[in-house]
């Protein structure tokens, strides 16, 4: 892999190459850790039930966070950036690991908080990815940059899967801070080798969320980039809660859910990595771009039918892993590479909104379908089943702006 990299790319791009790889392992080791405690953690204070007001109250949030990201974000630069979001996020890990078993209502806002800032790292990385990467280099690349992000998902999940009786799940906590550490030194020398931040015409700029909003009005690509990722995010949250809702019924001690969580998420970036490294290449190649942006949605229809005919822990765990790998590595390339024909301030401030805003705010949405529809059915499949087909329509129409931005950009 790295001798093909050798030959295509300057010293300087390698450079960049390997911290963009480093910093994806590392956000991706981070979430690996605190997705399964946090979980556990809510399950413990509240129960399932009570995932989708979660989910509704990170609407607020990620508004304020976007508004104040795509503000600053001009004036700042995203170095800076990302070292206040790094201190912030450090400080607010280590508080809640201090105060977690005293205060356990603290796990909802916790909860919440890690549903919006793990979505900003990723924003802030791929957002310089995408304007330092050029398209006919990308497909190559980006396989491989999801793959390494699924080796840091990997490792990360070793901890919660196989430590959390051992140590308490609270306890694990404390174990991201010094891989934040690391992420902050690395995504430094990741900037210093950037051929391009923000351009000093977008940082004239000026706004906030609105301006977000604008561009992506301005653009039928960005519609079709804002619409799938509202798919896949409502998908994933209904997969999630029926996930979660099995769970907390197999597993009703807290440590042991974290466990079974932790070496369920190791299953699942297994699968990951396997997609990203090879499946991704593979598909992309022989499937094409645009076979492949169909290929998701019927996947996503072949496991709600599957959870339809057997209702049960084991078939909601097989459905889950394969949501969220399908999500973190198909899904991922296909969508990233939306990007890259765009403009600059397209790629920062209009992907931030998609990305983080709207991909938050639909799991907000799938919780309303879900709190509706659960007062008088238990079973949510069919909800998936009817998101997979509308999304293949999607795909249909919006296929068609992505050729005619690939032909402006080459």
């Amino acid at each position: 892999m790295w001798a093909s990299i050798k030959e295509k790319f300057t010293s300087r791009e390698r450079a960049f190459i390997l911290c963009a790889m480093l910093c994806g392992f590392l956000i991706c080791c981070h979430y690996a850790i605190i997705r399964p405690v946090s979980n556990s953690l809510f399950l413990h204070a509240y129960s399932a039930k009570l995932l989708p007001y979660a989910w509704l109250a990170t609407v607020p949030l990620n508004f304020l966070m976007v508004s104040v990201y795509n503000r600053l974000l001009p004036k700042w630069g995203s170095p800076k950036l990302f070292l206040s979001l790094i201190v912030l996020v450090t400080t607010t890990n280590f508080l809640f690991g201090l105060f977690a078993k005293t205060i356990p209502s603290l796990s909802f806002f916790y909860y919440v908080w890690k549903e919006i800032y793990v979505m900003m790292m990723f924003q802030l990385l791929w957002s310089v990815i995408n304007s330092n990467i050029k398209l006919d280099k990308a497909k190559f690349l980006y396989g491989i940059f999801f793959g390494l992000g699924g080796i840091g998902s990997l490792v990360g999940s070793f901890l919660p899967g196989f430590f959390a009786v051992t140590y308490g799940s609270e306890n694990l906590i404390f174990w991201v801070l010094p891989v934040d550490l690391l992420l902050l030194f690395v995504y430094f020398r990741l900037s210093h080798f950037c051929s391009g931040d923000v351009p000093k015409a977008d940082r004239e700029q000026e706004g906030g969320f609105m301006h977000g909003i604008q561009l992506i009005r301005g653009s039928r690509l960005l519609i079709f980039a804002l619409i799938i990722v509202v798919f896949m995010q409502m998908v994933t949250a209904i997969a999630d809660f029926q996930f979660n809702d099995l769970l907390a019924k197999a597993f009703p001690e807290k440590d042991l859910r974290t466990e079974y969580t932790g070496r369920i998420m190791g299953i699942m970036h297994c699968l990951t990595i396997f997609l990203q490294f090879a499946g991704s290449f593979f598909l992309i190649k022989f499937l094409g771009f645009k076979r492949t942006h169909f290929l998701i949605p019927l996947l996503v229809i072949i496991c709600a039918s599957l959870l339809g005919a057997f209702p049960i822990f084991p078939i909601a765990s097989l459905v889950l892993v394969t949501t969220k790998a399908l999500d973190f590595s198909l899904f991922g390339v296909v969508r990233e590479m939306l990007y890259i024909p765009l403009k600059p301030d397209e790629k920062f401030r209009a992907k931030a909104v998609i990305d983080v805003f709207a991909a938050r705010t639909a799991k907000a949405a799938a919780s309303l379908m879900i709190i509706g529809l659960t007062v008088f059915s238990s079973n949510l499949t069919w909800l998936n089943f009817s998101l997979g087909f509308l999304w293949i329509g999607a795909v249909a129409y919006g296929l068609k702006e992505y050729k005619a931005e690939e032909t402006k950009a080459l």
